[in-house]
């Protein structure tokens, strides 16, 4: 059997599979002072009849690191950086950063080591908790950072994220925003691991554990616990492989999964979703976290209304649970029961509630569901502007177009049958709500194939290839070409699989460049990068049921 746990904002679901079929699930108020009490709580609901020594293995997601984040609840860390001459990225970082000297050049060769003489201000004061580091071109020479690392701890700093360790692809500013950002969440992250633990061991459970990514694989939870930052929108995650299990759409569509809290958007394209092509977004900063093409809006079933001088706005604050079912203010959900879009709780609560607002309540809870349903459309557009505006990389996308027209919206979460079909209305599209799309988030998490994904850079001009995600740094052997470096990369990440203890997976090369290097009008050599993965997804369809909770 698989496990599948969702601690979101409002519930925590949890489920059980077994032979792709949902056999138990379950949906508790989610905790936020005691996480662990919540997940018990989840832990003794799916379990009732059931063996905890038949899970074979559990898989969370969770958005207490996104929330943390974005709700800005966390103190800032230290952050180094090696930039090398002529470039300031202050305002491209959540903190200004210290300086350090030293440089390597676009080759991968140290130009400029660390001179410590110049930072003892950095070496005499007392580092404590957590902090990150990053070089410019540290993909292709790591050795300054693992410098400054050995020199920061000697200070007093306990933990110290690299940006190459996090990351191995080109780009300077979204590799430091990975380790700022994980060196940031690590504490917390850390705190959540051991509950995690803690629950699972009291529930007898002795299955391997997973965190859910962001890019839809898993990893085990002691891994994810030395790269923190890829937690960041798992719930996200979670919905779109809950989606692709249930009810993968055979046309272009776009997702929401409406929570308590938050709705969260996604697009599909050939019965997959889009990746973000650049990486996820914290807190308007760039970071090398690869992601869905996805985005959260502040609105969910029981969210806030406020009534403004020209009209209505619903959240971004979640208000509590709805009068209908004994909460003290209108909530959106009340507004849904009272223009009779779903039904539970008393409506007459529900109508009461929304009549303090002023007016007749039927109107007026149209005025409120025509508010979020503009907000959802106005961020859905954004999206689709912000996807119009990639990049064209291939001849079929020039000829073909990247214009992505949605042709069906699906909903799962507790809030979508009533307000993704209000949207539905509003943007004349159909509605698709699958089988067990209240649990949705948990299928998703259980069934999420693991993956891993690493880079690697060879000159053979130099002589040596480099992967970063290691630190391995080796002389390349004779007669090196693409066919070698694909070799020596899925070798890596097959040895890393069997210490993870991973299932066996084929990998995919997902991105190769290949230069001639010219010295004086001749050829001197090669250059070679590429990255292969092992790729994330589901590991197979699931047979959901409807459930109320």
């Amino acid at each position: 059997m698989l496990l599948g746990i969702d601690v979101g904002g409002t519930f925590t679901d949890a489920v059980l599979l077994e032979d792709a079929k949902v056999v138990a699930q379950a949906k508790v108020p989610t905790i936020h002072e005691d996480v662990l009490l919540c997940l018990l709580g989840a832990l003794d609901a799916v379990l009732v009849r059931q063996e905890p020594a038949r899970i074979e293995r559990v898989v969370i997601s969770s958005t207490i690191v996104t929330n943390a984040l974005t709700e800005q609840k966390l103190d800032p860390v230290f952050l180094a950086v090696i930039t090398g001459p002529g470039m300031n990225i202050k305002g491209h970082v959540p903190v200004t950063p210290y300086y350090l000297s030293g440089c390597v050049d676009h080759r991968g060769k140290i130009t400029a080591r660390i001179d410590w003489t110049k930072h003892r201000d950095l070496l005499n004061a007392k580092g404590r908790g957590n902090c990150a580091v990053s070089c410019k071109f540290s993909v292709r020479e790591p050795q300054l950072e693992f410098m400054a690392e050995h020199e920061l701890k000697k200070c007093g700093y306990k933990k110290v994220f690299l940006g190459s360790s996090l990351s191995g692809e080109l780009n300077f500013i979204r590799r430091t925003n990975s380790a700022y950002f994980a060196a940031q969440v690590y504490d917390l992250f850390a705190r959540f691991s051991h509950s995690i633990k803690y629950a699972l061991a009291q529930r007898g459970i002795t299955a391997p554990v997973h965190i859910l990514k962001a890019d839809g694989g898993t990893l085990p939870l002691d891994v994810a616990l030395e790269q923190p930052v890829e937690a960041v929108f798992t719930g996200p995650a979670a919905s779109v492989l809950g989606i692709e299990a249930l009810a993968t759409p055979h046309v272009n569509s776009i997702s929401l999964d409406v929570g308590g809290t938050t709705t969260d958007i996604a697009f599909w394209e050939n019965g997959l979703p889009l990746m973000a092509k650049r990486g996820a977004v914290i807190n308007g900063y760039p970071t090398a976290v690869r992601s869905f093409h996805m985005r959260s809006i502040g609105i969910g079933g029981d969210s806030r209304i406020h009534k403004t001088a020209t009209g209505y706005q619903v959240g971004p604050e979640r208000e509590g649970p709805a009068a209908a079912v004994g909460g003290w203010r209108p909530t959106l959900s009340d507004a849904l029961i009272a223009a009779g879009y779903v039904k539970f709780g008393d409506p007459g609560l529900s109508l009461g509630a929304i009549a303090t607002l002023g007016g007749d309540p039927r109107v007026e809870a149209r005025k409120i569901i025509a508010a979020a349903t503009g907000a959802i459309k106005a961020a859905i557009e954004e999206m689709l502007a912000e996807w119009a505006k990639q990049p064209v990389y291939t001849v079929d996308d020039v000829i073909k177009g990247t214009e992505f027209v949605p042709e069906q919206l699906i909903g799962v979460g507790g809030g979508a049958p009533g307000l993704i079909k209000a949207l539905g209305e509003d943007m004349g599209l159909p509605v698709d709500i699958p089988l067990g799309a209240m649990v949705a988030n948990a299928v998703g998490a259980a069934v999420a194939r693991p993956t891993l994904s690493a880079g690697l850079r060879a000159d053979t001009t130099d002589g040596f290839y480099i992967i970063p995600e290691s630190g391995r740094r080796e002389r390349l052997p004779k007669g090196f070409n693409k066919k070698m470096a694909e070799e020596i990369l899925g070798a890596w990440l097959e040895e890393q699989t069997a210490a993870w203890h991973l299932p066996n997976q084929t990998t995919e090369l997902i991105s190769y460049e290949h230069f001639h290097t010219v010295h004086g009008y001749y050829d001197t050599g090669d250059i070679y990068s590429l990255r292969m993965q092992l790729a994330p997804g589901i590991l197979h369809k699931v047979q959901g049921r409807e459930v109320d909770f």
